[in-house]
């Protein structure tokens, strides 16, 4: 189980596959930015390989802070690699 928690805050976590752009999308949404719905995504191509993914941010966020960005990268990281080794 991956730990959600970011600075003693519970982080939304969605994880899914986006079958109409062959792509997995993490979306992670942190209640402390007063904005509904996901504030970034990192996606990661439909073969799996780390080194091709990538991060959006919601255009309806201002800002997202460095420190969160990093969290979330290595939070996705952490789930790719767990559902690639089959664990």
């Amino acid at each position: 189980m991956i730990d959600r928690y970011f600075n003693g805050r519970l982080i939304g976590l969605v994880d899914f596959e986006d079958v109409v752009v062959e792509q997995r999308a993490i979306e992670f949404t942190d209640p402390a930015i007063p904005v509904r719905g996901s504030h970034l995504a990192v996606i990661v191509p439909d073969d799996g390989l780390w080194p091709a993914a990538k991060v959006q941010i919601s255009p309806d966020v201002a800002e997202v802070s460095v420190e969160f960005v990093l969290w979330a990268i290595e939070k996705a990281r952490e789930l790719v690699q767990r559902d690639s080794s089959g664990g």
